[in-house]
This record gives structure tokens, sequence and C-alpha cells, in this order.
């Protein structure tokens, strides 16, 4: 208090010392009868006074529904870290655990609709149980390997190995039995020049074909359908990439496999048995053309249950 005086003192000293001191009866007079002082021609400017903002209206409540705790979810637990009172976590773990009995009580009501309609039982669709998948897995590995001795018949492989690369001399015995097992015959090409250990079979020196199929491992194996030689030195061969990289024989034969698929180059019905996984599944015309209005969910399982049956037969 002592400072605060003496600052406001010297504040006051130069105006105080401008002016007459008076210590009589008329000082008190003045003291209690005060006017502020007003420059002439100009009025003293009142410090702007602005209104208090409104306090912020108090929301509603509001139904809890999946929007309602997309927009509040995040602010609760936010609000919950930042300032950590009872009242903030205890709502934070409320909402949280409303949310979750939401969810249990929605994959409860899936659960139930999945195991009471046979087009939307994976069970009908893919069978997981043991001796069901078993059948799956066995017809769709038979189909693999037609698919496979098919494509040996209009085309082979072209397998680009170096000297360096032990993974290379661990695929080299597998590309021979994909030939004593499909016919599917291949052709050796090494970057280097150099055969993988163990490799005696023959080899060519990679002309450039590696880079311009964009290659980046080796062993990499290339399907070729239909090989032929280059005209007027352009090259028409097609060529679909199988595999980059070590593969088990199982494996490999799913890739070739997988390729013949992809690019239709294989007959009907084993198109139709290598699609076994796609049982059910909606045609990407069909989806392409789908619409459904979600306002009226009655509707949606009328339009939905014909296009997905038609993929049972």
């Amino acid at each position: 208090m002592r400072y605060l005086t003496l600052a406001v003192f010297l504040g006051l000293a130069g105006t105080v010392a401008a002016q007459e001191v008076r210590t009589d009866d008329s000082y008190g007079d003045a003291f209690l009868h005060y006017q502020p002082y007003v420059v002439k021609g100009k009025e003293a400017k009142r410090p702007e006074t602005r209104p208090a903002p409104p306090a912020p209206a108090k929301r509603e409540d509001q139904k809890v529904n999946v929007k309602w705790l997309q927009e509040n979810y995040k602010l609760l637990e936010e609000r919950a870290i930042d300032d950590p009172t009872d009242e903030n976590v205890a709502a934070y773990l409320y909402v949280r655990r409303i949310a979750m009995d939401k969810s249990q009580r929605f994959s409860e009501k899936v659960s139930e609709v999945t195991n009471t309609d046979p087009l939307l039982n994976e069970n009908n669709r893919i069978p997981y149980a043991s001796a069901g998948a078993q059948a799956i897995r066995s017809a769709s590995r038979s189909a693999q390997e037609q698919a496979t001795r098919e494509l040996a018949a209009t085309g082979g492989l072209v397998v680009f190995v170096d000297g360096s690369c032990r993974f290379c001399a661990m695929q080299m015995p597998i590309v021979n039995a994909l030939r004593a097992q499909y016919g599917m015959e291949a052709l050796v090409v090494s970057l280097d020049g150099k055969r993988p250990r163990g490799y005696e079979g023959p080899l060519v020196k990679d002309n450039g074909l590696y880079r311009k199929l964009d290659l980046k491992l080796t062993p990499s194996v290339v399907y070729v359908h239909r090989p032929h030689a280059y005209k007027n030195g352009k090259d028409e061969n097609q060529y679909r990439v199988i595999a980059q990289g070590f593969y088990a024989q199982d494996e490999l034969v799913k890739q070739i496999a997988f390729a013949g698929h992809t690019t239709r180059l294989l007959s009907p019905e084993t198109m139709r048995d290598l699609a076994v996984w796609d049982r059910g599944v909606a045609a990407t015309e069909d989806l392409g053309a789908l619409q459904l209005n979600a306002n009226d969910p009655a509707t949606i399982k009328r339009k939905l249950q014909p296009l997905l049956q038609k993929q049972y037969q």
C-alpha cells in the first residue's frame, strides 16, 4: 500500500504543483462537490460498456442414436481428459457403456437374422464345418490343377533368376515339378547370366525384359499365353506376372490358376469350378445397377433376395 500511495502521489505531483494548494474549509467543500475536469471544446470520453454475452442456451435432451454418438462421444472423451472431474469422467464412461450395449444388441440381432435367413447364412454359402470346408477346398484345388494343365497347353512360364539369389535355387526344383506334373514349360532367364546353385538346365541372359515388366524381385515367374516371336522388332506377347519372390508349389499353382481365371483364358467348366469361392456373391453388374431406398427397409430385402438367390444356382 505504501508503494501504491507513493506511485499515486508521484503521478499527481505535476498537477498539484501547477495548482494552488488550499487547506481551509473550501478545500473540503470542493472535495465533497467534485466535478470532473473537462477540457474546453472537448467532452471527456466515457469508457464504452459492452453488454455481457448471453449465457449459452442449455441444449435439450436428444435421442441417443448413431449420429448423436458420432457428434458427442469424442467431445465427452476429450472433456474428461482435459478436465478429469468426477462429473466429466462419469459422463464419458456412462456414454461409452451405452455405445457398447447398443453394439452388442446390434450384434445379437445380426446373428439372429443371419441364422434364420438361408441367403444370409455363411454356412450355406461357404461351409465352415470341417466336412463342408474340406469339400470346398478340394473342389477348389482340383480346379486350380485343371487350370494349370489348360494353361500349360497354351503357354509357358518365364522365370527370372540370378546367380547370387538363394531363393532362386529353391524355386527351380518347383519349376521343374510343374513341368513334370502339369506339362508347364519354362524359360529360365538370368539377370547376370549365371545359374542359381544346383540348377543345371538351360537358361538365357536377360535382354531387358525384366526391366520392361517392372519386376522387383528374383525369382519372378511370368506366364506367357501363346508365345510367339517378335514381329518387325515389336513384342506382341501378353505377359501375366504370376509371382515375385519364392513360392511353394501349391501357392504357385493357385497363382497360375488365378491368372487364368482373371484373364478368362480357361474353359467354361474350369472357370465355373474356380468360382466356387464366389458362390452367393452378387455380380459386379448387379451391384453397379443396384438402387435402394434407405427410408423403406421392407423393399431392401425384397429387392436383394432375388439378386443374391441367382448366385446359388
